[in-house]
C-alpha cells in the first residue's frame, strides 16, 4: 500500500525541493500546522489537495526544465 497522493505531494516538497513547512505554507496558502498536521497523516481537505499538488508539480515542472529530471 503506498502513501496517498496529498502526503506524497507534501513529503517531495519538504524533501526533494527541500522546503521548510514555512516556504510550503507560503507558496500553498495552507496554515503551517495544518501542513504539519497533514504530514503527519491527517486526512486533508480537498481545497488543501488542490494547493499542495498544483505547488509540487510546479515545482516539479521547474526542476524538469533545470536538470531534465521528472517527477515519478
Amino acid at each position: 500500500m503506498g502513501l496517498p497522493s496529498t502526503r506524497r505531494h507534501l513529503i517531495e516538497l519538504l524533501h526533494i525541493n527541500k522546503l521548510t513547512y514555512e516556504q510550503v505554507a507560503k507558496y500553498s496558502g495552507i496554515d503551517v500546522e495544518r501542513i504539519k498536521a497533514i504530514k503527519k497523516g491527517q486526512e486533508a481537505t480537498d481545497e488543501e489537495k488542490i494547493k499542495l499538488k498544483t505547488v509540487a508539480w510546479s515545482l516539479s515542472d521547474l526542476r524538469s526544465k533545470d536538470t531534465g529530471e521528472t517527477m515519478d
